[in-house]
């Protein structure tokens, strides 16, 4: 398993960001690895409610662990879901910005020291998908590293 940080600080209020993170069908905005992501639980976003991602090379099911609003969010794959992860995003609310501390936990399956290998290349695309989001939500607009065009 490896484990590492991001911290990002956006300038919107922390309702206007947590609102738009928790709501997880919007991760292919900003995260150009994740091509489509559909609830698959009814009603609101609560712990428990379940998701179908699908990214370029794979597809995953995903539940809400952890929800405080405008506080933090845990989402976490579904076995048998691979590769296993938990991301918790901690949000501060800090002179009207936002403050997230990405923190994830994820084994691929193979062997630890393979992990390490990758460890630093898994965090630093994490960090660019951040800044994606950054620029998101400040202008309104982006282009991904894939290409496309994303606009609020």
């Amino acid at each position: 398993m490896i484990e590492f940080e991001n911290t990002i600080d956006i300038a919107q209020p922390v309702e206007v960001v947590f609102e738009f993170l928790a709501d997880l069908e919007n991760l292919p905005k900003w995260n150009y690895y994740v091509t489509q992501v559909r609830k698959t639980s009814r009603g609101p976003v609560e712990i428990g409610a379940t998701y179908h991602q699908v990214r370029k090379t794979d597809s995953q099911e995903l539940t809400v662990h952890e929800l405080e609003p405008n506080q933090l969010l845990t989402v976490e794959t579904i076995p048998p879901s691979q590769p296993q992860l938990k991301r918790r995003m901690v949000f501060e609310a800090i002179n009207g910005q936002t403050r997230i501390i990405d923190r994830w936990e994820l084994d691929t399956g193979h062997p630890q020291f393979v992990q390490a290998l990758g460890k630093s290349r898994v965090q630093s695309s994490v960090k660019e998908n951040l800044a994606k989001l950054k620029e998101l939500l400040e202008t309104g607009r982006v282009t991904l590293q894939d290409g496309r065009q994303v606009s609020l």
